[in-house]
C-alpha cells in the first residue's frame, strides 16, 4: 500500500503488509484486554478503584502505543529512520494517561452523556497527541508536512473511537449469553477504529525529497524491533487477563463465603425464635 504523498517534491513511502496486519491484531488484542479489565471496575465493591483505573489505562495505553509503533515500523521511506527515545517514551506516557482518563467514566454504574463526551474527547485528543508526538520522534529534517483536513479527520476518528470504546464497555456489562463472542466482536470494532485513526494520521503526512532523520537509527533490524514490541505487549496483555480472571475468582469465593456466613446467621436467629 503506498502512502498518499502528493506533489513532485515529496517522497512516496510503502507499507509492509505483514506488520500492518500485526498492528491490527495488537489493537484488537489490546481492546479485548481492556474490555476484560473494564469489567473489574463494575465489580470493584468497596475496594480502592484508583489502582484498577491506572492498571487498565496502562494496559490500554500500551496497546494503543504498541499498535502505533508497529504501524510506524511498517512504513518504509527511501531513507533510514530512527526514533528519539525520550520522545518515544513520552508518547507512551501520553497514551497511558489518555487511556486512564478514558477508564474513569467506567467506574460508574450509569454512563452519563456528560461523562461519555468528556472522557471520549480527553482520550481521543490524548491518542491523537500520542500519534503525532510519535511521528515527531522520527526527527525528520526538513519537518514533516501535514494535510490539515486529514489531521482533523484523524482526531475526529480518535474521539469517536474512544466514545465507541466506552459505549461498548458499558454495553457488555451484565450480559451472559455469548459474552465472549460479543467481547471479541467489540474488540474487533475498537481495533478497526484505533487503526483507522493511526493510518489516517499517517496518510496526512508528507516528506520532502532529500529528507533525512536526525534521530539515532536503531541498531536492530525492523523485523526484530517489531518482534520485541509485539512479544512484550502480548506478555503484558496475557498477564493482565490472568490478573483479571484471578481477581474475579477471588471475588466469587469471598462472595460465596460471605453469603454462607449470612445464611448461617439468619438460620441461627430463626432457630432461636
Amino acid at each position: 500500500m503506498a502512502a498518499a504523498m502528493m506533489g513532485t517534491h515529496t517522497m512516496t513511502g510503502t507499507y509492509d503488509f505483514t506488520l500492518v496486519a500485526a498492528s491490527f491484531l495488537l489493537s484488537v488484542i489490546a481492546s479485548f484486554t481492556a474490555l476484560n479489565l473494564s469489567d473489574r471496575l463494575d465489580m470493584i465493591g468497596n475496594r480502592p478503584i484508583a489502582p484498577w483505573i491506572v492498571f487498565g489505562g496502562g494496559v490500554m495505553g500500551l496497546g494503543i502505543w504498541s499498535m502505533h509503533f508497529v504501524g510506524m515500523l511498517a512504513f518504509h521511506l527511501p531513507f533510514s529512520v530512527g526514533y528519539s527515545i525520550p520522545i518515544t517514551v513520552g508518547s507512551l506516557f501520553v497514551a497511558i494517561v489518555a487511556s486512564a482518563i478514558g477508564f474513569i467514566p467506567l467506574w460508574s454504574y450509569e454512563l452519563r452523556w456528560s461523562r461519555l463526551i468528556g472522557g471520549a474527547v480527553a482520550m481521543g485528543l490524548g491518542v491523537a497527541g500520542m500519534h503525532y508526538l510519535g511521528m515527531q520522534a522520527m526527527g525528520v529534517c526538513p519537518a514533516i508536512h501535514y494535510s490539515p483536513w486529514l489531521v482533523a479527520l484523524s482526531i475526529v476518528i480518535a474521539i469517536l473511537a474512544s466514545a465507541g470504546a466506552l459505549i461498548l464497555a458499558f454495553g457488555l456489562r451484565g450480559l451472559r449469553a455469548h459474552r465472549r463472542v460479543r467481547q471479541v466482536g467489540a474488540a474487533v470494532v475498537m481495533g478497526v477504529a484505533v487503526c483507522g485513526m493511526h493510518y489516517c494520521g499517517m496518510a496526512a503526512a508528507s516528506f520532502d525529497r532529500g529528507s533525512y532523520s536526525l534521530s539515532t537509527v536503531s541498531t536492530l533490524p525492523v523485523p526484530w524491533l517489531a518482534s520485541l514490541v509485539i512479544t512484550f505487549s502480548l506478555v503484558i496483555f496475557a498477564v493482565s487477563i490472568a490478573i483479571a480472571v484471578l481477581d474475579a475468582r477471588a471475588n466469587a469465593r469471598l462472595r460465596a463465603v460471605s453469603d454462607s456466613f449470612l445464611e448461617k446467621r439468619i438460620g441461627k436467629r430463626a432457630s432461636a425464635r
